[in-house]
This record gives structure tokens, sequence and C-alpha cells, in this order.
């Protein structure tokens, strides 16, 4: 995984990683240098040089570790930003996987589930912006390992090396303190793996009851319910605090290990030194270098071995996200074409014996559906909750494709033909539609580039032409503050106004409205209504509501009742099956109109009924 991890690092920002190892071979090397540069002093001094030679090698020395240390400063400053620049293309991946896979597939369990992981790793630290810096850590360490053990050999091989017995001592020594130290350091990781493993658990919860606190639409009802208690304890934060009380311990016991790991290497080497120097096999300066080395030597193999485990548990946190990534579309995709010539001439659509169930639920959300659509004509869609109205639309837009049955467009399959185009083909105000923090215009238009007039045209249409002319900055007004301190908050009605805007600005042949004007007010509503066959002029149609009184502009109803459709005809017709659900539903709704005993806050049988 960490090889994976690094060449899609290397595919996206190769320079960072260059200036990462750059940047480590200058973090290894300038603590050797110092101590090269006293050594050459020393020995000069030890042999009699004189001062003007010393004065020479002093600096130059200082000139090249001044000249190292700018060109790392300069390699951070510069790395720093290819580094974030490279994690926010990592991470734009995922982003963009979100908004291609197929909707099916986004809404699937499996999808969730991956989705959590890849959360939860993120909580506790993963991407790229962290893998540059621990492979450039790698990196020094190793080098300094490498270069500690090329200046200490010379030293070490003084003399009869083999049979003086304090450089076998010293080896064993030192070996065995670096891998208790080793050791240890894997232990670390091992605990954090095992808190990690704990707190996923709460994770979820606690990422979504915490964005709850600090967003303005939930902080309302929990400032008004007093809810706060409620929250803390769903948090669990007694648990929490315990976990960060048992890291805490645990890091005192990796800064106390690693203290007394270094102290100990250095006092062993030290003392083996002074041993060397003794038997006269050293000079002062060898003394010098030997002391450095070891204690850079001990350092590199602390920083390698942090180092190490830290990028590799980073790789097995980064595992959520490719698995993300890698997940499969579930819709087949075609590659016909929609014919410009036929769509001129109208949609038709033609739904056959179309059953669907959603994943995880044993209940048919729609059970052999059977109708056909003919081009220009409007059509309500009617039923109570649950009745599968709104999967209706989603298989209309081959969201999801049916378990069985067809969907024809103009006669054909809607599997045959190139998804992207097929979805060209309608305008939808869904139900939960979604408004995006940014201009008006850019709202409307669902682009970057859009026609003013045409924009102001579709928002007149949608009734928010007063709402605009008192914008200052017009189409430009950023909606919401998410991002622009200055934009504007807008209601529930001027909400729906604008999706609805941006349904007339896309000027598809096929226009569905899923509950258009539920957040409208009656004057608003009653506007829509009677404008609506302006509106959307000679397209096939589709409005879909639980109010019955808005559908008898319809030229057809269709009335869904569990999952299937149980009657279709206009308002007159329906409404003449006595013992029918549309006459029900009718006569359910008038009720509240109908009975001078009505008292607001009551509720009919009927309304009882159809609660249930």
């Amino acid at each position: 995984m960490l090889k994976k991890c690094l060449v899609e690092i290397w595919k996206c920002e190769p320079q960072s990683l260059l200036m990462a190892f750059g940047l480590a071979l200058m973090e290894a090397f300038i603590p050797l240098g110092s101590a090269l540069l006293s050594v050459l002093l020393i020995n000069g001094l030890e042999a009699g040089a004189d001062y003007k030679s010393l004065l020479i090698r002093a600096i130059a020395g200082v000139a090249v570790l001044f000249a190292l240390n700018a060109v790392r400063g300069w390699t951070y400053r510069c790395g720093l930003p290819h580094s974030e620049y490279c994690n926010d293309l990592v991470e734009w991946k995922f982003d963009s996987k979100n908004m291609d896979m197929d909707y099916a597939q986004l809404d699937s369990a499996a999808a969730a589930a991956v989705r959590a992981r890849v959360q939860n790793d993120y909580d506790w630290g993963c991407g790229a912006y962290f893998m540059i810096p621990q492979f450039q850590r790698c990196c020094a360490g190793a080098v300094g390992i490498a270069a500690s053990v090329v200046l200490m050999v010379p030293v070490l091989s003084k003399g009869d090396f083999w049979r003086h017995w304090s450089n076998l001592v010293f080896l064993v020594y030192t070996l065995t303190i670096l891998c208790i130290s080793s050791g240890y350091e894997r232990r670390i990781q091992s605990m954090k793996e095992k808190q990690k493993a704990l707190y996923d658990g709460q994770s979820s919860r606690s990422n979504y009851l915490m964005r709850g606190g600090i967003t303005y639409r939930e902080g309302k009802d929990i400032r008004l319910y007093h809810a706060q208690p409620l929250i803390k304890s769903a948090l669990r934060e007694k648990e929490r605090d315990q976990m960060v009380e048992a890291e805490s311990r645990l890091e005192q016991r990796a800064g106390f290990w690693d203290g007394a790991a270094s102290g100990i290497l250095m006092g062993g080497a030290y003392f083996f030194i002074v041993l060397r120097a003794l038997d006269g096999a050293l000079q002062a300066g060898s003394v010098v270098l030997f002391a450095s080395a070891i204690y850079r030597f001990s350092e590199s193999i602390k920083i390698w071995s942090k180092g190490r485990s830290e990028i590799l548990m980073n790789a097995r946190r980064m595992e959520s996200s490719f698995d993300y990534l890698e997940l499969p579309d579930v819709l087949p995709k075609g590659h016909g074409h929609i014919s410009g010539e036929k769509m001129k001439e109208g949609a038709c659509i033609e739904v056959k014996n179309v059953s669907f169930r959603y994943e995880g639920t044993a209940k048919m959300a729609l059970e052999n559906v059977s109708f056909r659509l003919s081009p220009g004509r409007k059509y309500a869609v009617v039923g109570m909750n649950g009745s599968g109205k709104t999967t209706l639309v989603k298989l209309l837009c081959r969201l999801y494709d049916p378990d069985a049955g067809q969907i024809l467009l103009n006669g054909e399959d809607i599997r045959e033909y190139d998804p992207a185009e097929y979805l060209r083909q309608f305008s939808v105000v869904f139900q939960d539609f979604c408004l995006l923090a940014l201009p008006l215009g850019e709202n409307v238009a669902a682009s970057g580039d859009y026609d003013d007039d045409r924009v102001r045209l579709c928002l007149e249409k949608a009734g928010f032409d007063r709402r605009l002319s008192r914008m200052e900055n017009g189409l430009k007004t950023s909606l919401y503050k998410n991002i622009d301190k200055d934009g504007v908050e807008v209601s529930g009605g001027e909400a729906q106004k604008i999706a609805l805007a941006r349904a007339l600005y896309k000027d598809a042949p096929i226009v569905i409205l899923d509950e258009p004007t539920a957040a409208l007010d009656p004057i608003s509503e009653h506007e829509i209504y009677s404008g609506f066959h302006r509106l959307v002029g000679n397209k096939t149609a589709v409005f879909i509501s639980h109010r019955l009184s808005s559908c008898r502009f319809c030229d057809e109803i269709l009335v869904f009742h569990e999952g299937r459709l149980v009657q279709r005809g206009d308002h007159d017709a329906l409404l003449s099956e006595a013992d029918g659900v549309y006459s029900r539903m009718w006569h359910a709704q008038a009720k509240y109109y109908e009975d001078s005993t009505f008292t607001p806050g009551t509720s009919t049988p009927s309304d009882q009924k159809l609660e249930s």
C-alpha cells in the first residue's frame, strides 16, 4: 500500500517527493558537516597548523554550512506549496469520484461504509500532506544512518578491530539498545492503532453531532430545545477523556524511553571512545568525530524508525481512500445517441412492467408499474407518502436501473443511451433540491458562464424577480455565507423559486417537478399553478404533489398506492370513482375547507387514516 500511495503522489506532483528527498539530504548532512569542520580544526591544531591555514579551513567550512542551510530553507519553503497542492490533487480525486460515480453506487450501503472509513481515517490524520514529510523523515533517517556508519568505520578500523574486545562489546551494546528502542516504537504505534480502533466506533457519531452544534440550521433547534446535555452525553465524553488520558501516559512513557535510550547509548559510546583513546589508537579529532557520528547514528535510527512507523500507518489509513476510488460503477453504460429530430417532435416515455426495490429493504418501492407519457402532455403523480412517487422520478432520470421491466425513450431502452446525453433531456426540481453557496446567476445556470438576460427571465417566470430587484449585486449576489461573508440567506420558498428557475434555464424537453411549491406561500403557489403551461410550454411535464387541487390543470393524473399504479385519468374521472384512492384523498383534504365543525389543531378521521 505504501508503494501505491507514493506512486499516486508521484503521478499528482513529482516535485513534492523530489524536494522532500532533497530536504532529507540536507537534514542528514548538515549536522555531520558541523562535526567534520570541528575535526578538521582540532586535527589541525594537534598537527601544529599555522593560523592562516586554520582560518581558511574555518571560513570555508562555515561558508559550506551556510550554503547548505540556505538551500535547506529554500527547499522547505518551495516544497511546502507543492505538498499542499499535491494533497489538494489527491483529495480532489476523491471529490471527483463523489460527483462522477453512479448515483445508485453513491447511495449504496457499501459506498456509505467506505466513506465512513475514509472520514475516520482522515480524522486521525492521513493523506499526502502528512505522507510527504513522513517520506522526508524516513529518507533523512536512512541517509543519516548510512553517513554516520561511513564516518565511524575509519575510527573503528584503526588498530586491530576484531581483536579489540571493546569493539565487539560496543557493537553488541549498540545493537541491543537500538533493537529495544525500535521494538518500543512499534509497541507505541500498535497501541495507537488500538486506540484508533476503539475511537472509530464513536467517530461517525461524534462528527455528526459536533457539526450539528456549529451549523446554524441545526443550531436553532439545539438551543431552543436545550439539547446540549443530550449531545454531550451522546458524544461519550467520559470515554473520550479516558482515551486521551491513556494516550497522554503513552506519550510520556515514549518520551522517557527515548531520552533514556539516547543517554544510555551516548554514555556507552563515550566510554568506548575513551578506552580507544587511552590505547592511543585515536587522535583528539577522531574522538570528536566518533562522538558526533554515534550521536547522529542514534538520532537517525530514531528518526527513521518513527518515520517508518508513521508512513506505514498513514499508508494503511489511505487504503480506505483507494478502496473508495476503486468502487466500480453499477449501471451499464450505453453508447447510443438521442435523435435531436425526434426530441423536437416531443419526448415519449414508456414505462413497461417496472419493479424496483432499494438495497437492504424487503418491501418493493415500485411493483409492476406500466404507463406512457405522450409528447407535450402534462401529468400529475399523486399518492400518499411512501407510495413510490420520488422513486419513479429517480428511475425516469436513470439514477437507478429497475430490477425488472424497461423504460423506453422514443421507443429505445434508456440503458442503450449514453448516460450523460440521456440526463441532458431532463429538467428536474427534486423535493430535496440543493443550492450551492455560489452567486445566484451561477446557481440558476449551473455554470460559471451564463446569459444574464435568460437567467433574469427564468427567475421572473419562477416569481423571484421582486427579490432579485432588492439584491444590490444582482446575479452576482452569493447565496448563503459559507464562502462569502456578504452572501444572503434565502428562505425556503425563495430557494424553491431559484431551483425552479434552474430547471427552466436548462430548457430540457422533459420537465419533472417533485413538490415544487411545498415551501411557497399560497399566492406564489397560485402564480406557479396558473402559469404552469406558460412555464413548461409544449414540453412533456410530470408534476408530483400532495395538494390534489394543484393537479386539476394536468392532462392526466397517475395515482400510486404502496408502489403500484392503481388509477389514472383526469380529475373528474378519478373523482367519480367513489371508492378510489384519489377520491378518498380528495375528500380528506376538502374536509378541512368544507366541514364547519372543523377546529384548527384537530384532525378528522379521514386525516388520521391517511397519516397512519
